[in-house]
This record gives structure tokens, C-alpha cells and sequence, in this order.
């Protein structure tokens, strides 16, 4: 496999792009159909977003160095090697698995992928909003941190690399079809280095959980009243006087 880095002036050999841009749809199609079974009382934005999760640059990452791809990768990229390669280099093997294989041998094989390498419950529970995690660490740090972003143009068409920047020097990138997904990728990898502490899970309302501390205050209980007997007549009170 090789990526276009690698690909020295006045060499006319093939990249991956074109095996990435044909990995990423039966990747999309088949982790649809992947959540859409696994989750029958789920709703639409929850299937969306565990789909999101599972086809991220992030988790691609993981399972690309879980699987040793860089073993068979072609790359001129150095030491700050772009965290993204790897994770395009699984979706070029998808699409290169999807011609010689089918779509059949194809899907099987990514779902025994996520069956082997990834726990379900950690992705669900998984921070959903990186990029405003990171932004209130840096509020509360005294860190300035920023987003550097670049439109980029390919055979895969137009998308975006993201740069993570705290206080002037970087610490995550992430690359997606849109600038909200670069960012949220470069602000992932960014957290797991600052090693950031996720949120807690969100409710169904897409809130975070409060602590049981953080809640409304207390109110005082009311004053007790008694209901069982009845008051006196005033003839019989104590230190009244008898007609």
C-alpha cells in the first residue's frame, strides 16, 4: 500500500486515494447497517452518532495499529507523521478488499474487526463534543488554545485538515469531509494527549449528567404540624377562667 507521500518527483506509480474514497463508502454502508441491527430501539440520532464514532479517524487509527498496517504501508511523512494515515490506509484496504472480494467477504471481515477490537460500551459512552471539552480545559488551564483549519483539494474531492494548537505549539490534527469533523478528530487526539478526562455520559435529553452534589439546593423542610388531635375549647385551655 502506498501513500501519495511516497511518491518521489517524476515517479508515475498509483496511490491509495482512489482505494480510500471507495473504502469509505462500503465503510459508511456497512457500519450503517452494522448499528442499524445492533441497536433495534435506537433512534435516528443515536444510530448517527455511534456510526460517526466507529468510522472516525480516531477509531480507524486504533485499528489500523492494532492490526500493524504500517507493515505494508508505503510512507514519507518523518516523525510527525500525520495521525490520519493510517486510519485512510484501513479504508484503502476496505476498497481493495471490496474489488477482489466482494461486498459479502468485505463485511464480514470489518465486522469481525469491530467485534474483535472495539468494546461497544466504551463508544457509546465516548465524548460526543471534543472540540468544546477542549476549548473549556483550556478556559479553566489559562491556555490559549486554537484551531488552524485547511480546505484541501484530491481525487477523493474536497476535505479538511485540522490543527490543534495550545499556546502556539501542536497537539492534535484530524482530517474529514467537513471542517466540524476535522476539528472534532484534531481535538480528540489532542485530549488524549493533554490526557483531558472525558464528560460524564450524557442523558437521553443529550445533556451531561449532573453529580448528585451538583444539583438545585436543598429546601428546608417544612414545619411539622399536627393533624391528629384538636385544640382545646377555650373554656378548658390551661389558665382559663370559668364563667
Amino acid at each position: 500500500m502506498r501513500h501519495r507521500s511516497a511518491i518521489g518527483e517524476g515517479r508515475n506509480l498509483p496511490d491509495n486515494e482512489r482505494l480510500e474514497f471507495l473504502g469509505d463508502a462500503v465503510l459508511d454502508t456497512v457500519v450503517g447497517q452494522f448499528v442499524y441491527r445492533q441497536y433495534p430501539d435506537k433512534g435516528e440520532g443515536f444510530l448517527t452518532r455511534m456510526r460517526s464514532k466507529l468510522v472516525s479517524r480516531h477509531q480507524l487509527g486504533i485499528l489500523a495499529r492494532k492490526v500493524e498496517i504500517e507493515r505494508v504501508l508505503e510512507v514519507n511523512i518523518g516523525g510527525g507523521q500525520h495521525s490520519s494515515v493510517q486510519g485512510n490506509a484501513m479504508e484503502a484496504l476496505f476498497g481493495a478488499l471490496f474489488i477482489d472480494k466482494g461486498f459479502d467477504r468485505t463485511r464480514d471481515v470489518m465486522l469481525n474487526l469491530i467485534a474483535t477490537h472495539f468494546d461497544l460500551k466504551e463508544v457509546e459512552q465516548e465524548d460526543r463534543d471534543s472540540k468544546s471539552r477542549l476549548l473549556e480545559w483550556g478556559q479553566k488551564q489559562h491556555k490559549k488554545v486554537e484551531f488552524i483549519v485547511a480546505e484541501e483539494h484530491g481525487s477523493r474531492g474536497k476535505h479538511y485538515t485540522a490543527q490543534v494548537q495550545v499556546e502556539g505549539k501542536p497537539c492534535g490534527s484530524g482530517t474529514g469531509h467537513s471542517k466540524k469533523r476535522a476539528e472534532q478528530e484534531a481535538a480528540r487526539e489532542a485530549s488524549q494527549k493533554l490526557r483531558i478526562p472525558a464528560r460524564e455520559s450524557d442523558g437521553p435529553d443529550g445533556q451531561e449528567a449532573r453529580r448528585s452534589n451538583d444539583g438545585p439546593p436543598r429546601r428546608r423542610p417544612a414545619p411539622r404540624r399536627n393533624y391528629g388531635k384538636r385544640a382545646p375549647a377555650d373554656g378548658n385551655r390551661p389558665g382559663s377562667k370559668q364563667q
